[in-house]
C-alpha cells in the first residue's frame, strides 16, 4: 500500500481545445505556408497546439508546467496523448509511435536577405534544439526514444491504388536518443537539465524549398497489471528550435533574455483563498519577496531593466515595482540571474483591502524585462499572474499535470487548510482525472477532520457513499455541498485547523487531480496502516481538492436537486426493467446516454437514453448507473442493486 503517482489518460486542455475548433491540421501533404529563414520557436506563445506559421499539426502540447529548470517559458511536450487529448487508440505496453511535431514547408532553396539569393552547402545551415527527459512529468521508458526526422521535397514514396495514385513523403531520420533515465540523473550526465543538439544541414537534396524537419517519439504505457497506472508518460520536452545560415558547432547560444518560468502568486501560502480570510490577515499571507527567473541564453552579458505592476481587474496599476539596470551573464556559465533585485524582487505592497460586500475579487500581477533593441525575440519578456480572491483556498494552480491516490490498500487521504476568522464550511471541490480503466468510478466517503497534534483527528463530517465524477471539461472542479454547512471555530477546530479528503473502501488508485507544479505535501497526509503519515518530498506537488468557505456561493451555486437528482424505481430491481426519470433541468432532446458498470468500474452497457432499462441479462447485485447529457456537459450517477 502506498502513495502513487500516475500519469494522465487524457490532457483535458488539448481535448478541450480539439471540441471547439473540430479540425486538425495534418503534415501528410504540403500546406500553403513557406517560412522563410531564420527559423525560431521558444514556445513562449502558449497556444496549447504549437503555433500554424512555424508548425503543420497539433499532436505536441504547448504548455508552461511540464518542464523542469526551463530556458525560456514554455516548452512543446511530446508524450503518449493525441491532437484530441486522450491516449493513442494503439497505445500499449509495447513501444508506439506517438507524438509528432512538424515544421511547416521552409524555404530552404534561397535567403532574402539582405540580398537574395540561392543556399549552397558551404552557407553553414544548421538546426539546433534542447530537449529534457521526463520534466515534472512521467520518465520515458529504456525502450522509448526522441527522434528527429528530414524530408526533402523531391523524396516521396508512390503507391498505387485502384483509382488513385497517393504520394507520401519520405523521412530520413537524422538523430534519436533512448530514454530510461530521470531528469535530475540526466541533468549531470549532461552538465544542465537540458542537452543541446546540432545537426548540420548539408546535403543538396535539403537545400530545397519545401524542405521540413519533424520530431516524433515512441512510448509504451505500464503493464496491464497495474491498469490504474496505465496513463500518460514518456515525456519529452523541446525548446529553443533554431535554423538558420552561417552557424557552426559552435554556435551554441541564441541572443535572447527570457524569463525562463511562469509568474508566481504574491501569497504565501495559497494559490488562491477566499478575500474575507485574506482580509483578516493580509499582511501575514502575502510573500516577502518573488522567486523570478530570467535567463540570458547568448554568449556575452546583456545590460536589462526588470520591474513588475499591480492592478485590480482592468484598472490602472496601483504599485509598480522598478529594480533599474543590470547586466546580466549568460546562462550557460552562470545559470538564471542571481542579482537579488531581479532574482527575489521584494513584496512591498499588498492587495488593496476592500469591502465586507466584495466577496470575489480579481488582481493581475504583470512581470516584463526590457532588453537591447537588437533582440528581436519579444514574446517571452512579460509573464503575468491573475490573482484570484472568491470562496475558495487552493494550493492548486489549477491544471493538472498528472494524478495521485493511494494504491494497494482501502485508507484515507486529507490535505490540511488553516483560516484566520471562524466561518463556515459549505462544500469541497475536486477535480477527477479521466481513465481508462474506470477504477475511479467507485464509492468514497467525502470527510472533514478536525486537528489532533498536527495530523488529522477527529471525523467532525461525513458524506457517505459518493461517487467521483470525471471531469471532461477544462480543469473542471466537480462541487459537493454539504446539507448541514461545517462551522469551523475554535471550539470544534483548535487553531481554526480543518482537513477535508476522503476514505475509500476500493485498493484502486481513485486518480485525484495532482498539480506538479506547486508543492504543498507538507500539507496533505495519508492513512493505510491506522496511521497518519505526511507526504514527502518525493510527491512533490499539490491534490486537486478545494474547500469552499464563507457566504453562499458567488460562483453561482447551482440547485443541488435540480442538477444532480434522477429517479430510478423501483430500486431495488426484482423485475425485468426499472424506469429513469431526468432531473428536472434537462431534457430528452439534450444528447443523453445511459452508462452502467459494475462494482469494479468495468463499463458493461452504454446506449442512447431510454426511459425503461431492461436488466434481463444481468446478474444479482450491485450496479452504478451513469448519464451523460451532451448539451450541459454534466454527469449524475445513482446506485443500482439488482436483487431478483
Amino acid at each position: 500500500a502506498q502513495e502513487v503517482i500516475t500519469g494522465l489518460d487524457f490532457n483535458i486542455a488539448v481535448k478541450k481545445l480539439f471540441e471547439q475548433q473540430k479540425s486538425l491540421k495534418s503534415a501528410t501533404a504540403y500546406d500553403t505556408v513557406f517560412v522563410k529563414l531564420p527559423f525560431f520557436d521558444d514556445f513562449s506563445t502558449i497556444s496549447i497546439w504549437p503555433l500554424p506559421e512555424r508548425w503543420a499539426d497539433n499532436y505536441a502540447f504547448v504548455n508552461t508546467d511540464y518542464a523542469k529548470n526551463a530556458l525560456t517559458v514554455g516548452v512543446a511536450t511530446l508524450d503518449a496523448i493525441d491532437e484530441t487529448g486522450a491516449l493513442y487508440a494503439d497505445a500499449g505496453s509495447y513501444p508506439f509511435e506517438a507524438d509528432k511535431l512538424t515544421s511547416q514547408p521552409i524555404r530552404l532553396d534561397s535567403i532574402f536577405t539582405p540580398v537574395a539569393r540561392a543556399l549552397a552547402a558551404n552557407d553553414s545551415v544548421y538546426l539546433s534544439f534542447v530537449y529534457q527527459p521526463q520534466g515534472r512529468g512521467a520518465m520515458p521508458a529504456k525502450k522509448d526514444s526522441l527522434l528527429l526526422e528530414f524530408h526533402s521535397p523531391l523524396n516521396f514514396d508512390t503507391i498505387f491504388g485502384e483509382n488513385d495514385t497517393t504520394y507520401v513523403p519520405r523521412w530520413d531520420l537524422i538523430w534519436s536518443t533512448g530514454g530510461g533515465m530521470q531528469v535530475d540523473t540526466f541533468a549531470v550526465k549532461n552538465h544542465g537539465y537540458f542537452s543541446q543538439v546540432l545537426i548540420p544541414v548539408t546535403k543538396e537534396k535539403y537545400l530545397k524549398k519545401g524542405f521540413r524537419f519533424r520530431f516524433r517519439n515512441y512510448a509504451s504505457l505500464a503493464n496491464s497489471y497495474v491498469p490504474d497506472w496505465q496513463s500518460n508518460g514518456d515525456q519529452w520536452n523541446i525548446d529553443l528550435v533554431y535554423l538558420n545560415t552561417g552557424r557552426s558547432l559552435n554556435d551554441t547560444s541564441i541572443k535572447d533574455i527570457a524569463f525562463a518560468d511562469k509568474a508566481p502568486s504574491l501569497l504565501r501560502n495559497y494559490q488562491a483563498m477566499p478575500y474575507r480570510q485574506y482580509r483578516k490577515n493580509f499582511l501575514n499571507e502575502m510573500q516577502d519577496t518573488l522567486d523570478i527567473r530570467i535567463a540570458n541564453i547568448d554568449n556575452v552579458p546583456h545590460n536589462i531593466s526588470y520591474g513588475y505592476n499591480l492592478r485590480k481587474d482592468s484598472q490602472q496599476p496601483y504599485e509598480e515595482y522598478d529594480a533599474g539596470n543590470f547586466s546580466i551573464y549568460p546562462f550557460s556559465e552562470y545559470g538564471y540571474s542571481n542579482y537579488t533585485p531581479f532574482a527575489h524582487p521584494p513584496v512591498n505592497s499588498f492587495y488593496p483591502i476592500g469591502t465586507d460586500a466584495e466577496q470575489k475579487v480579481v488582481f493581475h500581477s504583470t512581470h516584463y524585462i526590457t532588453t537591447d533593441p537588437n533582440l528581436s525575440i519579444k514574446q517571452n519578456d512579460t509573464i503575468r499572474f491573475t490573482q484570484v480572491f472568491s470562496n475558495y483556498y487552493a494550493y492548486d494552480d489549477g491544471t493538472a499535470e498528472a494524478g495521485i491516490g493511494l494504491n494497494g490498500s482501502a485508507g484515507s487521504y486529507a490535505v490540511k487548510f488553516e483560516l484566520n476568522d471562524a466561518d463556515t464550511l459549505r462544500a469541497m471541490q475536486f477535480y477527477i482525472n479521466q481513465t481508462l480503466s474506470g477504477t475511479n468510478n467507485q464509492y468514497i466517503d467525502l470527510l472533514v477532520w478536525n486537528d489532533y497534534l498536527g495530523a488529522p483527528g477527529q471525523v467532525i463530517l461525513k458524506m457517505a457513499d459518493v461517487i467521483p465524477l470525471n471531469s471532461d471539461s477544462l480543469n473542471k472542479f466537480q462541487t459537493y455541498w454539504f446539507e448541514q454547512p461545517v462551522v469551523i471555530d475554535n471550539s470544534t477546530f483548535p487553531g481554526l485547523i480543518f482537513y477535508i479528503g476522503w476514505q475509500q473502501g476500493s485498493i484502486d488508485n481513485l486518480n485525484f487531480g495532482f498539480d506538479r507544479y506547486t508543492d504543498s505535501h507538507q500539507q496533505r497526509f495519508f492513512n493505510v496502516t491506522g496511521n497518519w503519515q505526511m507526504s514527502d518530498v518525493q510527491h512533490a506537488g499539490s491534490l486537486m481538492l478545494r474547500p469552499i468557505v464563507g457566504l453562499e456561493n458567488p460562483l453561482s451555486k447551482p440547485d443541488p436537486a435540480a442538477a444532480t437528482t434522477f429517479k430510478v424505481y423501483p430500486n431495488p430491481v426484482s423485475g425485468s426493467y426499472f424506469n429513469i426519470e431526468l432531473p428536472k433541468t434537462w431534457q430528452v432532446s439534450d444528447d443523453i446516454s445511459t452508462e452502467l458498470l459494475d462494482v469494479s468500474g468495468r463499463l458493461i452497457h452504454k446506449n442512447e437514453y431510454q426511459p425503461t432499462f431492461q436488466t434481463d441479462n444481468l446478474s444479482k447485485g450491485i450496479y452504478l448507473l451513469r448519464l451523460n447529457n451532451g448539451r450541459l456537459q454534466q454527469s449524475v450517477s445513482q446506485r443500482i442493486i439488482i436483487s431478483y
